[in-house]
This record gives structure tokens, sequence and C-alpha cells, in this order.
């Protein structure tokens, strides 16, 4: 089972303007050229490693979280033409993705140097996200009140599932479109899967039925224009039963009809969600290195 070529393509377009790569300076010089380097908003290594300078953020002190990512959005938008995925909470003074290989950065003018630097001269940059690499990361982030909040696995869809599209479900699916998610309190208990982010609207959702009421559901989030992101929760009693992963699944094929990517993202360490994406029909497309703010005490 491979991912098809088309959402290949496609996933790492948005993946490059997630990072501010493309757009005006989609030719980046190299950064053995110091000098042009030295002046340019993208710059590529010589292990192929694309580096992007964040624009420069207003204190994120004044702001909410939701104001400084519609704002991020906003100002790589404008230098790439295409909305760049952003998350509350997640702040853009470094971002880290890793895709079938191929390594982009978004790092802060204070940081950018010393990144090009650290990753530049990797020579399998595809490696950043062991331990040590992690580690004198986060010490470098901590000096500017910034810390790693997660290193999640990203899926995509491959051509097969291991859960038949055949397969008869032993509830009733019913999908749910946005105005049927919107402020609905019974749908508290599937937060995974109803997510309730200003920058990252509730679209669609694919809930299991049983006796008239819901007893799992699957909901994708429009976090961009190409990208739909897929989480899921089901009820303590249809866990270990392959609910999750057929749920995951219709969802899956629908936003697929509906002429969307969607994609699964979970934590390195969480086996058994990415044994649902696997039998969903979904296999690893890239790793991503999210960054915080630290609190600060009062």
């Amino acid at each position: 089972m491979r991912i098809p070529a088309d959402i290949l393509k496609a996933a790492e377009r948005q993946l490059d303007a997630d990072c501010g790569i493309g757009g005006k300076e989609s030719a980046a010089v190299t950064a053995e050229n110091r000098t042009a380097a030295a002046k340019s908003r993208v710059v590529t290594a010589e292990n192929r490693t694309v580096f992007c300078r964040a624009p420069r953020f207003p204190e994120r002190a004044y702001m909410t979280d939701a104001a400084l990512g519609e704002l991020a959005r906003e100002m790589l938008e404008k230098e790439t033409g295409i909305q760049p995925r952003m998350y509350e909470g997640i702040d853009p003074f470094f971002r880290g993705i890793i895709f079938m290989g191929k390594v982009k950065i978004l790092a802060a003018w204070e940081i950018f140097d010393w990144c090009v630097k650290e990753y530049g001269s990797l020579k399998n940059p595809e490696w950043l996200c062991q331990f040590p690499s992690l580690s004198r990361l986060d010490a470098k982030l901590r000096q500017y009140g910034r810390k790693i909040e997660d290193v999640r696995l990203n899926f995509l869809p491959g051509k097969f599932s291991t859960v038949s599209a055949d397969a008869r479900p032993p509830f009733e699916v019913r999908f749910l479109e946005a105005g049927e998610l919107a402020g609905r309190r019974d749908l508290a208990a599937f937060r995974h899967a109803v997510c309730r982010s200003d920058l990252t609207p509730d679209v669609l959702a694919a809930a299991a039925i049983m006796e008239g009421r819901i007893v799992g559901m699957a909901g994708a989030s429009e976090d961009s224009d190409t990208l739909w992101q897929i989480g899921v929760d089901v009820e303590a009693g249809q866990r270990g039963r392959g609910a999750a992963a057929l749920l995951v699944r219709i969802l899956k094929d629908e936003i697929l009809k509906r002429g969307k990517i969607p994609f699964y993202a979970t934590s390195q360490s969480h086996i058994i969600s990415m044994n649902t994406a696997i039998s969903a029909g979904f296999l690893p497309g890239w790793t991503e290195i999210y960054v915080s703010a630290e609190k600060r005490r009062i």
C-alpha cells in the first residue's frame, strides 16, 4: 500500500506553505552563499533542508492564542499565496516538518542562523527528531521563552484499507455537517472528533448511532483549504471492536469524495491511535515539531 502521488504532491505544497516556503522566493538561495543567505527569506542547505525566516510577529502577551494564530496565518499567506495550518496554543516561533525524508523549518529571526548551522549540516536530517537533537532545540527555545510542545506523527490516505469498504457496521452511520456540529452539548464527550476551534472549524463528522444515541464519532476540522484533519472518539463499550477504525475509514472516504485530503495526527508514542489510522487506510506521511510559549508565573 502506498500514498498516491497526487496526494503526496498536494500535501507537500501545503506543508511548504505551513513553513512559509514558496511564493515570491520559491527559488531559495543556498546556505553556502553567506552574503545572499543573510538577506534571503528562504535558504536551502547543502543537505537540502529548507529554512524560512518567520515574519516578525507582535508580542504574544497582548494577543490571545486564536488572534496570534490568525495573524500568523495571514502574514504567511501573503508570502506564499496559500493558507497555512495554524493551531491555538502553537507558537510560530519555530516549526519543523519532516516529510518523506525532506526537512522544512520555519524559524524566527532570533534562532534562524542557529537552525541553519544545527540542521543544515546534518548528514541525515530526517533523524532530527531523535532525543539529543530535540533536547538541544528545546534548550535553545527556552532561551526565548518557548518550548517543544509536541512531536506528532501525521498520516495520509493510502490506496487500500484493512477495513473492507463493504464491511457492514454494527450501528447506523450518520453524517453531520458543520451546522449540525456547532454548539451541541451532547457532543462534549467526543472532544477529539469535535474540537470547537475558531482556527480549525469543525466541518464534517461520521456519527455511530445505536438505540437512538451517539456512541462514537469521527470528526473532521478544516485545517486548511487542502487538508482536513480527522479525530475520533468512541464510548468505552465500543472500544476494541474496530469501531474507531471503521468510522475513520468512512469519514476519510467521504472527505476524498469532496475533493479534500484527510489526514490523521497522533503522538509518536500512541500506538493504539496509530493502529487505528493504519487500519482505516492511512500511512505515515510526515512528522511535525510544535512549539508553544512557556507560561509565565504571576
